[in-house]
């Protein structure tokens, strides 16, 4: 689809500032559309939102980028929401930053500029469409943009926000232990000490990033409560939550990593089968099964829950395209259950099966150093991948 009929404003702009009228509501703006046109030459985004926002829109470089800053948003963007490869724009990301700010990142594919933004009301009203029009351009020109905006900002901005740029905390939940080993292979694999081993190397990696916080649900062979581990989670305000496991199955021809994201009617039959397994795991020590339906008292809680849904559904398939450069993956690789350990309702949330130790060939794997290593590299890269949009800041 090209821009055959979009009005282009004259004119370049590497910062553009606009305050969108405020809509009277203290709920959070839903971003619920999104599609990219245009071709290799010039393109618009065109982003629909429910209430009217605040927006900012700059360029960056390494790598080259349009960012829109604007004002904190829940991004609930499905199917309809359409890019085109032959754009301009290799990558689109989105998220909350931080001090009720949200960002929208396009990676460039080669230099552009900036040519006009507006946010227009729609539907008499009842939706608010924000436009970003683009157009290529010279790196040499690109680069006089970039000059020309670190000259305008202020220094003390820029020191300011090297100061308050804080670290991401990631909440890593190996599966099992203490009275309850989890499943178990032919070779006498043991579940917990499989996640637990993974859990240790993977905190390892990721704290030598001096972006990350990396937290253990468990340091040692002891067990866990379903709630405990959810309780660890949301006290730390972590930014991600990832339980990891090993499971068994019926079907021992069954085999490869799954990542699950939380769904109350399950992708499948295995899904929900292992989802009510996981979840009468505190019966194992005596407790009483946690409830599995956490109540909803509030709307914005309700709101942020679905907001979370989407960005655990978002890292969930980053880390699928990520594990499937080196490790062997189930059919349809990204399901979805009613793990409890998942119902956080601030925290984006995914488990992750390593394999099945019910399979001699995952079994075999998951004891491998050299599998072990790969498939901690593939996770911590997918991680950096899922921060990426609040790591590109300057």
């Amino acid at each position: 689809m090209l821009l055959a009929s979009v009005l282009w404003t004259a004119g370049l702009a590497t910062y553009l500032p606009s305050r969108a009228v405020a809509s009277g509501s203290n709920q959070l703006p839903i971003a619920f559309a999104a599609r990219i046109v245009g071709d290799s030459t010039r393109g618009r985004l065109i982003v629909d939102f429910d209430q009217a926002i605040d927006h900012e829109v700059h360029l960056m470089d390494a790598p080259m980028r349009i960012v829109i800053d604007m004002s904190q948003s829940i991004f609930n963007l499905g199917q309809d929401s359409k890019f085109l490869p032959r754009s301009l724009i290799s990558k689109f990301r989105y998220g909350y930053i931080d001090d009720g700010r949200s960002r929208i990142i396009l990676e460039l594919k080669e230099a552009a500029s900036i040519v006009g933004h507006r946010l227009k009301t729609v539907d008499s009203g009842k939706r608010f469409r924000l436009f970003i029009d683009f157009t290529a351009t010279s790196e040499e020109n690109f680069a006089k943009l970039i000059l020309k905006k670190r000259e305008v900002e202020p220094k003390n901005v820029v020191r300011n926000r090297a100061k308050t740029r804080r670290r991401f905390t990631i909440v890593l939940d190996p599966g099992h232990g203490g009275i309850d080993g989890g499943a178990s292979g032919a070779k006498n694999t043991i579940e917990k000490s499989i996640t637990f081993d993974f859990a240790k190397r993977l905190k390892t990696l990721l704290s030598k990033n001096k972006n990350f916080d990396v937290i253990l649900t468990r340091n040692d062979d002891v067990f866990l409560g379903l709630a405990n581990r959810l309780k660890i989670a949301r006290e730390a305000k972590a930014d991600l939550f990832l339980s990891i496991h090993a499971d068994s199955l019926a079907q021992k021809q069954i085999r490869g990593a799954t990542v699950y994201s939380l769904s109350e009617e399950g992708t499948d039959d295995i899904s929900r089968l292992l989802a009510r397994k996981q979840n009468r795991t505190d019966l194992i020590a005596g407790l009483q099964l946690p409830d599995s339906k956490p109540r909803i008292f509030d709307i914005l809680i309700d709101m942020t829950r679905r907001e979370t849904e989407v960005f655990s559904k978002q890292f969930a398939n980053i880390l699928v395209g990520r594990l499937k450069e080196d490790i062997r993956l189930i059919r349809n690789p990204h399901r979805a259950a009613d793990f409890y350990v998942l119902k956080a309702p601030e925290v984006p949330s995914i488990l992750l099966e390593l394999g099945y130790l019910s399979n001699v060939e995952d079994e075999q794997l998951m004891r491998s150093k050299k599998w072990q290593t790969l498939a901690v590299q593939r996770t911590y890269d997918a991680i950096v991948a899922f921060f990426d949009i609040r790591l590109a800041r300057k």
